[in-house]
């Protein structure tokens, strides 16, 4: 398969991670409405009818919450127009605030919108997203705080922000709550690297496999701010990748366990392309400032256990 020029010109741009921020942008928050439905998909077989939506509009809702917290916490030195609208309001006083800020993050604050359509019930929580002209106003006018570099970096976090909060809570709810979404991790990086091969017209019989999967591996990274800073290399049969972290390996409640949890979506990924992830070194666990990763063939007359992330 052929890629078409628009393909080879975002490949391009993906390898020289020269894409436009508020693409990134886009692209953090189209990567977390589709996270939630997958999530709200998988999770549905472990918990009771119709549960699974409204579990995570709670845990959506606290993520959210803990976000606005930290976005509060933030000094306003930022634009003239950041600076002039002043600090975020309290959410205990102001409530709709929240809901408001976020849904415009995600890019579902218009009815008129499909996204909003699909993705409104993740703030249902929260009173749901903004029922009024007056409310969607609000809401763009709190966006506008933001610029679009800062909304890019915000909804990045909110992947492990989630996370952070889906092992904090879910546990309640249903048994084995971690290995679960490390499953779901695991399956949802495979079917992300075949739609990138798709994409891009990656050959199945790539002449450096580790090479292939860490090429599609850095895509996620860089729309979610992952190993910002990195650096690696392939012989054409295993490779490594060590970078800076993620944005949010410092937030309350993280460690290793999930690091652990998202190496499943990169052992996913190298798992397309025959290949065996490894953990090697995580800063919750080792210290420093870098985290580094391994992929080597995957042994032969293995099953998916030999597909699991190792940590040492």
């Amino acid at each position: 398969m052929t890629p078409t020029p628009f393909a080879r010109l975002m490949r391009e741009a993906y390898r020289r991670e020269i894409v436009p921020e508020r693409a990134l942008w886009w692209f953090a928050a189209d990567g977390m409405r589709d996270w939630f439905r997958v999530l709200a998909k998988h999770l549905a077989p472990h918990v009771a009818t119709g549960a699974a939506r409204p579990l995570l509009s709670t845990m959506a809702a606290r993520t959210f919450e803990r976000r606005w917290d930290a976005l509060r916490a933030l000094p306003r030195s930022g634009s003239a127009r950041a600076r002039a609208l002043g600090a975020l309001p309290d959410r205990a006083s102001d409530p709709r605030a929240v809901p408001l800020l976020m849904s415009a993050l995600y890019r579902v604050d218009s009815p008129r919108d499909p996204r909003a359509k699909k993705s409104a019930w993740l703030f249902e929580d929260l009173g749901g997203v903004p029922r009024s002209t007056a409310e969607r106003v609000r809401a763009r006018v709190l966006l506008s705080s933001l610029s679009v570099r800062e909304r890019w970096y915000e909804v990045a976090t909110h992947l492990g922000e989630l996370l952070v909060v889906l092992t904090e809570g879910l546990p309640a709810h249903l048994p084995h709550a971690r290995k679960i979404l490390g499953d779901i991790c695991f399956d949802s990086g495979a079917r992300y690297a075949e739609r990138m091969k798709k994409a891009f017209a990656i050959s199945d019989t790539a002449p450096d496999p580790p090479a292939a999967a860490m090429e599609i591996l850095r895509m996620s990274e860089y729309v979610f701010r992952v190993n910002p800073e990195h650096w690696g290399a392939s012989d054409g049969t295993a490779g490594w990748l060590e970078g800076t972290a993620c944005p949010w390996y410092t937030r309350p409640g993280w460690n290793g366990a999930h690091c652990g949890i998202f190496g499943q979506f990169q052992s996913g990924i190298a798992s397309v392309f025959g290949l065996r992830y490894h953990l090697s070194k995580t800063i919750p666990k080792h210290g420093g400032h870098t985290c580094r990763i391994d992929v080597k063939p995957i042994p032969l007359g293995r099953g998916r256990g030999a597909l699991a992330p190792q940590n040492t």
